[in-house]
């Protein structure tokens, strides 16, 4: 098959989440965005979990029924990152999706964050390292957590965020009718994750170079 239709999701209770299509040509982008982010609902644990993570899992399926993808690309949990509670909630959902892979048989891949960061290029640049650098002797020089630019802005250190924003705005630019934010962050992680998926499958399908 020459064409596939890649539907990438990073989980959450504000799962961002990406359609696109990846053929020898190279890669299109058809959808993408971000389910609203769904609070937690009242009620004692662990009954208002399940009821949560249902909910949150009832719309990443209509996504799915909506776009009717061939393949599912998920970034991988990983333990320790999150406080106890938001651990278990995100785990919750995605035991509803692994159940749904399961009983549909559905194609899917599992990517681990610095997996996908290091096989799309998601590295700091020098100047962003210049930039960070900078930041961080204002605050030892001045002692104040606050950093500001010679024209007197307000800025802060660039994180491993920024770099995957900037990246997906380089890969999917034209596609995009306005550049991916700061907000974006949870799109911006789709986007790469798919990218990866499309980078992996151009490399077996070209074969051993």
């Amino acid at each position: 098959m020459n064409t596939e239709r890649i539907m990438a999701l990073d989980i959450s209770t504000k799962t961002g989440w990406a359609v696109m299509v990846s053929s020898p040509e190279g890669i299109s982008l058809e959808k993408y965005g971000t389910i609203s982010q769904m609070s937690e609902p009242e009620g004692q644990y662990p009954h208002n979990y399940v009821e949560w993570a249902y909910a949150c899992f009832n719309e990443i399926f209509k996504l799915i029924h909506q776009y009717n993808p061939d393949v599912l690309v998920i970034e991988e949990t990983s333990g320790g990152s999150k406080s106890n509670y938001s651990q278990k909630i995100l785990e919750f959902i995605h035991f509803l999706v692994a159940l749904w892979i399961k009983s549909n048989n559905a194609k899917c891949m599992y990517l681990m964050t610095e997996q996908w960061r290091r096989e799309t290029g998601c590295l700091m640049t020098k100047e962003e390292s210049k930039h960070n650098k900078m930041v961080r002797q204002y605050k030892e020089k001045n002692e104040t957590k606050i950093a500001y630019d010679t024209s007197g802005k307000r800025i802060g250190l660039l994180t491993k965020k920024h770099i995957n924003i900037r990246r997906a705005n380089e890969i999917f630019g034209k596609f995009l009718p306005t550049e991916l934010r700061k907000k974006d962050e949870d799109t911006a992680d789709a986007l790469m994750l798919g990218y990866c998926y499309h980078v992996r499958r151009m490399r077996s399908l070209n074969g051993p170079q």
